[in-house]
């Protein structure tokens, strides 16, 4: 895009109404006298007093704790340089967008017009009490220094100056994984630093903790390498000299020779294709200068095959974005009400950050990337920006730190990272926290999990996981060489039984008897049996069934009947259920959902409609969901005299005896199901407030409304859920990604663990 478009677009973007980018929004209730009573006057004098007696139910009873101030005074705007507080207003408030956007957390922007260090110290303390955390941004050197000391010394609350440490912090992640890859000890590498500025020495001081010797390790201003003679007279201020060498003077391209890394936190094109050429075997360049990097990736390309290469830009790879630091930092530092943001604290969020860049990327980062194909090696040695596991990793990783380190306001005893990693996953949507306490139940149950469609790349990054996570020891069905072949090209390591059912002595033996005992009456022979379990798709149940697995999941590279009819005819049904049910879980606008049955049954008479809603609201109860059931129709309560709805009045009385103490009403419609204003109308009604599981009346009007749900409204979806078998089988979905493949065997292996405590 030229400049001059990308400048009419950003002006357009940033006037388009309401002008600037942040907003506040109440989040109480206040549309009745009551409620503004409580909001304010007079209510609001309880919750004062309550402070008043102990300052930290400031905590308990504001917003304090999810508070961040971006503030600056404009003197060191990244690429524009000292542009005063006002101007740089655009710059806080993209600050604040990204802080909502990435972590949950709110944030006022505040310029102040103070360029002196005690004016703007004494500014920032007295307005510190409305907040639960600052971050000091674009504030030139070595003002911002002495103003970050001295408000860390001053405040109870974090402070983090980002221009200092988030480069150091994400950067320092890359280092390491960098390192890892080209096989060199961080101990022994020489690193140059074009830069000595606030980021430039933060980031030398975050090196030298991971290892790199203060020795190794080479800073050029504008005027050259610091040195002692430069020191000697006087060209260093106190935050430079500690990385002044004892070495002659010099420039940035004698100070590149034999370099291992080189770190750019300076302008655009000062380094050429020689001085690279001239670096050590295998070098890492860190080329971080925005928006034109040091040195272009093709420049180097051109004079070496080895180098490993990162900027700060979004169309290369290896993007150092400080995007991956601050939310997440101040997120884990908010949530355990840390009193400030430590060395180690610092080190946590890294070393998370470079753990994580090991892992298997989900579908959905793959997709935001055009669906390139992404895993840990030269390309790819830092998570990319929109990865939202990085909040669970780094904020949890930060908040134990804090913790650890006895910097929190919650105790060791009070804090369960567990517990906390759950509500990180909340603030990603309903469907996640949820599924986290289903994984959590998952975990060290040892369930065999059988997948039919072994070789499919998205099953084998699942499995991946599921082993990672300790959800299940999977069983994958397929060619054992094109398993291997697939974990290969996807950079996976890991160890589970893969089966080639056509050699497996099996499917000639007892599973060809099973199933010539099973279906021989409905026509099935021998032969017939041994044929068609050489397809994983009936292998599968087939080890379900004679307990060699404890669950099976198939379909996302199948047709639904293929995956469901082999289970119907050798698992079957469980003798307690009359009727197998599908269903889906869904999260619509925060609030959670089951429909069924929008799968198996077509036109279900009055008992199947009655079993289905039976069989939903089980399902919900195992989710923690207490069932309030609709059952739906075109009109409310009969009020049709020309379409009769006595097919679903017939189910309701039939629900109302075999499960007197189930929550049922209906024929309604779907917003009377769901508005209360609506149900106002009927004070007959069973219930009060959205129901939570809808019961179509017919296959074709639960399969269209649950994809209108999806589709235009947003809804994730988990499913289906196949609820009547007599042991545990879910269907998978053409398409499913990896989390959806993830979810579907953690609710598998939980369903095992159930069927084997029923047994006993």
């Amino acid at each position: 895009m030229d400049d001059n478009k990308l400048e009419e677009e950003a002006l357009e973007y940033h006037a388009s109404k309401p002008a600037g980018k942040i907003t506040v929004m109440p989040t109480k209730p206040h549309g009745t006298q009551r409620e503004l009573s409580l909001a304010y006057s007079p209510g609001v004098a309880y919750p004062c007093k309550k402070i008043e007696e102990d300052p930290d139910n400031v905590y308990k009873y504001t917003a304090k704790g999810n508070l961040v101030a971006v503030i600056t005074n404009g003197t060191a705007v990244l690429g524009l340089g000292d542009i005063g507080s006002l101007a740089s207003k655009p710059v806080m408030e993209g600050k604040g967008l990204l802080f909502k956007a990435f972590a949950d957390i709110d944030v006022f922007d505040i310029e102040v017009d103070k360029t002196d260090v005690d004016g703007f110290v004494e500014t920032v303390k007295a307005i510190a009490p409305t907040f639960g955390g600052i971050n000091l941004e674009d504030i030139k050197a070595p003002e911002c220094f002495e103003i970050e000391k001295r408000l860390k010394q001053e405040l109870d609350i974090p402070v983090m100056h980002d221009d200092q440490h988030g480069t150091a912090i994400i950067s320092g992640a890359a280092l390491i994984n960098g390192l890892e890859i080209v096989e060199k000890d961080i101990t022994k590498v020489k690193v140059v630093v074009s830069g000595a500025g606030a980021s430039a020495i933060s980031c030398a001081k975050h090196y030298v903790k991971l290892g790199v010797s203060k020795e190794n390790i080479l800073l050029i201003d504008s005027k050259g390498i610091l040195t002692k003679n430069r020191m000697n007279k006087n060209e260093l201020n106190e935050y430079k000299e500690e990385f002044a060498r004892d070495i002659a003077d010099g420039g940035l391209s004698p100070a590149l020779k034999d370099a291992d890394v080189f770190l750019g936190l300076s302008k655009g094109g000062i380094v050429s294709g020689e001085m690279v050429a001239k670096m050590a075997k295998k070098p890492l360049i860190f080329a971080l200068a925005n928006p034109d990097p040091e040195i272009l990736p093709e420049e180097v390309c051109k004079v070496r095959n080895d180098a490993i290469i990162a900027t700060g830009r979004s169309d290369y790879p290896n993007q150092i974005n400080n995007v991956l630091g601050f939310p997440y930092i101040f997120r884990g530092a908010l949530d355990v009400r840390s009193k400030e943001i430590t060395e180690g604290m610092k080190m946590a969020a890294t070393k998370a950050l470079a753990r994580l860049a090991k892992e298997p990327v989900p579908d959905d980062v793959l997709s935001a990337y055009s669906g390139e194909s992404i895993q840990f090696g030269p390309d790819y040695i830092i998570p990319k920006p929109f990865d939202a596991r990085v909040l669970i990793w780094e904020a949890s990783a930060v908040a134990q730190a804090a913790v650890d380190e006895g910097v929190a306001r919650v105790s060791k005893e009070e804090f369960d990272i567990d517990t906390y990693r759950e509500q990180l996953e909340a603030r990603l949507g309903l469907t996640r926290s949820i599924m986290r306490r289903v994984i959590n139940r998952a975990k060290n149950t040892n369930k065999k999990i059988v997948f039919s469609e072994g070789e499919n790349p998205t099953i084998i990054k699942a499995a991946s996981q599921c082993i990672n996570e300790k959800i299940c020891q999977p069983i994958l069905l397929g060619d054992v060489k094109r398993i291997e072949a697939v974990k290969a090209d996807l950079g996976l390591k890991f160890e589970c039984e893969c089966i080639d059912v056509r050699y497996d002595k099996r499917r000639r033996g007892a599973y060809a008897d099973e199933y010539h005992k099973l279906r021989g009456r409905k026509g099935l022979t021998k032969e017939d049996a041994v044929r068609l379990l050489k397809m994983p798709t009936h292998f599968a149940p087939m080890m379900v069934h004679l307990g060699d697995a404890d669950g099976y999941l198939g379909g996302v590279s199948h047709d639904y009947p293929d995956i469901v009819k082999p289970c119907l005819h050798i698992i079957g049904p469980d003798p307690n259920s009359h009727r197998i049910v599908g269903m889906y879980m869904m999260t619509v606008n925060g609030e959670l959902l089951f429909i069924g049955d929008a799968t198996i049954n077509i036109y279900p008479d009055p008992r199947t409609l009655a079993e289905i809603a039976i069989q939903t609201a089980k399902v919900a109860r195992r989710f923690g969901v207490k069932p309030k059931v609709a059952m739906l129709s075109f009109s409310n309560f009969g009020t049709s005299g020309e379409l009769r709805t006595d097919r679903i009045e017939e189910a309701i009385q039939i629900v109302r005896e075999l499960d007197p103490d189930l929550i049922i009403d209906g024929p309604m419609q779907a917003d009377t199901a769901l508005v209360p204003s609506i149900q106002q109308e009927y004070p007959f009604m069973t219930f009060k407030g959205p129901a939570n599981v809808l019961i179509c009346p017919n296959l074709t009007s639960a399969n269209i409304a649950y994809k209108l749900l999806q589709r235009i409204a947003g809804a994730e979806m988990t499913g289906p859920i196949l609820e009547g078998l007599a042991k545990p089988t879910h269907v998978l979905q053409r398409g499913d990604s990896v989390r959806d493949v993830v979810h579907m065997v953690a609710i598998c292996a939980v369903d095992a663990v159930r069927h084997e405590q029923e047994k006993i």
